[in-house]
């Protein structure tokens, strides 16, 4: 297993880019998703909410967008979890609870909200800590998929169910490819660079997401990690997909 370590190296450009975009990130994802964004993570809550999700982890929570959508959920506990010091302080400020002192710092997470920093490689927590967890546009940052998923299966209860949104292109040739690929080659980084001003942080998003492998090469090595019932679904308009797993229910 890749250890903590190795992953804070691997992390550094990632989490420079993202501390830098922090303050414009929620905004600018509305802007480049084209509104999408949030019909997409209303996907994956009602998902979600058929499965029991009283202790939720949000992984790569960023400045907890779809962490706090969670917490709304009746009876959830939320624990947000980022290697980013800048979004998770941008998340806490986020809370609707947030009140302004001398030492933000010190400011108190919503009852139903905890933010905690650490890397997905290496989660700091017990085993069986969670019912469910979701990832929003994460895994293409995940410096170790494999351990990252294995860690998760780790810190899942038996039935537990993941819940990953994730960029992707479609593989085979068809009516939409071409104006799929010149949006995320061409508009996307556009508009990332005009909203937040950091033309390195949205060209690092196109590469990723050009580069990240197919959704029937992620479904195997969820499989691989010891998830079962894995599956996807594309969400429209092709450029989302939504993967879902879950921990063997004999898993004791």
């Amino acid at each position: 297993m890749t250890s903590p370590t190795e992953i804070s190296a691997r992390y550094d450009l990632t989490n420079g880019i993202f501390n830098d975009i922090a303050a414009r990130y929620e905004r600018t994802n509305t802007l480049v998703s084209i509104g999408l964004n949030r019909l997409w993570q209303r996907r994956l809550i009602r998902q979600v909410q058929k499965v029991p999700h009283l202790r939720i982890l949000d992984l790569a929570c960023g400045t907890g967008t779809l962490t706090r959508k969670l917490a709304r959920l009746a009876g959830a506990q939320v624990t947000g979890l980022d290697p980013s010091d800048s979004m998770l302080k941008e998340a806490r400020r986020r809370n609707p609870e947030y009140r302004t002192s001398a030492d933000k710092s010190s400011t108190p997470d919503r009852p139903d909200i905890v933010y905690q920093k650490g890397y997905a490689e290496s989660l700091p927590f017990a085993d069986k800590s969670f019912q469910v967890i979701t990832v929003s546009y994460g895994i293409r940052n995940f410096a170790d998929r494999d351990a990252a998923f294995r860690q998760a299966l780790r810190v899942l209860e038996p039935a537990g169910n993941l819940f990953i949104l994730e960029f992707t292109l479609k593989a085979k040739p068809g009516a939409g490819m071409p104006i799929q690929r010149f949006y995320i080659h061409r508009v996307l980084p556009l508009l990332g660079w005009l909203s937040t001003g950091k033309k390195d942080a949205y060209d690092y998003l196109r590469n990723t997401i050009a580069w990240f492998p197919p959704p029937q090469m992620i479904c195997r090595e969820l499989e691989e990690a010891g998830f079962v019932q894995v599956s996807y679904t594309r969400l429209s308009p092709g450029v989302v997909v939504l993967f879902t797993g879950q921990k063997n229910g004999d898993d004791k």
